[in-house]
């Protein structure tokens, strides 16, 4: 996001590519580059362009939001380590919180890879309707085009504070957290309204989750994805009473979560695939932390088994291991054997793989993020207990009933528990563990742990706009 320019040229270099590759014959999208050295933006303008940015936009998308980004905050809040002496050994400072500004580091990775997506949406959102794209076509291109942009500018928030929500100028303005939200919210209403507007009769393959979500849904479960979102980010900001009414028409099947899209060939594999698969030694492994909560290790659930232990996990194979352990990487939670030994750490099974499907957002979230609004707000209702044991029966445990929870308190520790070990590597226990301020079930706090990421140097160097980085710790 240097510049609006090198965002344009960016974008349409690595969308002709992914075009081609996941279009193939679908499509004839030789013209959209006619040289890498001089990108004609009015490609963009066309109704082929905007079939070729969505693609983009799709894959750019999770390239960014399960790339470093889950990487480094699955360290931060202790579902995944970096053990010493297994191949790269950078992500080993990872494990010190060491967040470093460079450019190439992986927070300009992040800060980068989240504004190309914001850039390839507005390729869409300004220009579908102008393009010659048919109507229902653009309504669904439009709709997609803003939910990944709230989801963008809704992380970003989330991680930085105050953030640029118009990419426009050659240096963007920031503003401050509070407006970047009230932005997301208002793309995810937009986007309700496009995909409400009227979707294709015909499937649409360019839409890699839905496939255009026909009839008979009509975009319903677009829909549903937008009103899920706003949910989250309405947790992010207290606002718990409006998360509830709008995780109400959130989505209400597993089937209907929004996933990023990879494929085995070469140059299209998941970022965990690639660090489980290609990266020498498996450097990131199992936390002994998040371990022992799928083990029920001191809870009232120790006879139970969790079915996620075995879904996530695997023993690496060579390692000499015997059993899925996590490693303990800081040697406070009285580690023994295998856990103590960085080559006999689990690796990640339930992502590994070069084509696996990551999360962005799903109905497991909207259940808890339910349980939660609803208990601050209405207590411990039936609803509530039923959006909770729908988790926790899925993993293989046993359903609570209202007794069981001496307190509000102690329900929505419960809640806090099942979202830090379901959303596995999605990032949302960091923001949950700033937000409720280290209690409530979340992961155990390490002093100096980054409570914000700082403004990378690729923007600082670029823009006279960048405030100065709050305090390391600093809540909002």
């Amino acid at each position: 996001m240097k510049t609006n320019h090198f965002c344009t040229l960016i974008s349409l270099l690595v969308v002709g590519g992914m075009a081609i590759s996941l279009l193939g014959c679908d499509s004839d999208l030789s013209g959209i580059n006619f040289s890498p050295n001089s990108v004609n933006d009015g490609n963009v303008r066309t109704y082929i362009g905007q079939q070729a940015v969505l693609v983009g936009l799709q894959s750019a998308v999770g390239d960014w939001y399960s790339a470093d980004r889950s990487r480094l905050l699955s360290i931060w809040t202790r579902q995944m380590c970096a053990p010493t002496g297994l191949g790269r050994p950078q992500p080993a400072a990872w494990n010190t919180y060491t967040i470093d500004r460079s450019i190439s580091s992986p927070d300009d990775y992040n800060w980068l890879n989240s504004y190309h997506v914001v850039k390839l949406a507005n390729d869409i959102i300004d220009n579908a309707a102008t393009a010659g794209v048919p109507t229902a076509y653009a309504n669904l291109y439009v709709g997609i085009a803003c939910f990944y942009k709230a989801l963008a500018l809704g992380e970003n928030a989330a991680m930085y504070g105050s953030i640029p929500i118009d990419i426009s100028p050659l240096q963007p303005l920031f503003v401050t957290q509070t407006a970047a939200y009230a932005e997301v919210q208002r793309l995810l209403d937009q986007a309700i309204a496009s995909f409400q507007a009227g979707v294709p009769t015909a499937a649409e393959a360019r839409d890699l989750n839905f496939s255009g979500d026909i009839a008979p849904n009509n975009g319903a479960r677009w829909i549903a994805a937008c009103y899920t979102m706003k949910a989250r980010y309405l947790m992010h900001t207290l606002n718990y009473a409006a998360a509830v009414t709008a995780a109400n028409s959130g989505i209400s099947a597993a089937a209907n979560g929004v996933y990023s899209v990879y494929t085995t060939t070469t140059g299209e594999y998941a970022p965990w695939g690639h660090w489980v698969n290609t990266e020498a030694g498996n450097p990131i492994r199992a936390n002994k932390y998040y371990m022992d909560l799928l083990r029920g290790k001191g809870s009232t659930d120790s006879t139970a088994t969790d079915s996620r232990r075995t879904a996530y996990f695997t023993i690496v194979t060579g390692s000499g291991a015997t059993q899925i352990v996590g490693h303990d990487i800081y040697g406070d939670l009285g580690g023994t054997g295998d856990e103590l030994t960085p080559g006999r750490a689990a690796g990640l099974l339930k992502y590994g793989p070069y084509n696996a499907r990551f999360p962005l957002i799903s109905y497991q979230e909207n259940l808890l993020i339910r349980a939660e609004a609803t208990a601050r707000t209405s207590g411990v209702t039936a609803g509530a207990l039923a959006d909770l044991n729908a988790i926790r029966t899925g993993a293989g445990l046993t359903a609570k009933v209202a007794g069981d929870f001496a307190t509000t308190a102690a329900f929505i520790t419960e809640v806090l528990k099942q979202k830090y070990l379901q959303l596995q590597l999605e990032g949302q226990d960091y923001h949950d563990m700033r937000r409720v301020n280290q209690t409530d079930g979340t992961p155990l706090r390490r002093t100096g742990i980054p409570l914000r990421w700082l403004y990378p140097e690729s923007e600082t160097t670029t823009n006279a706009n960048v405030p100065a980085d709050p305090a390391r710790n600093e809540l909002w």
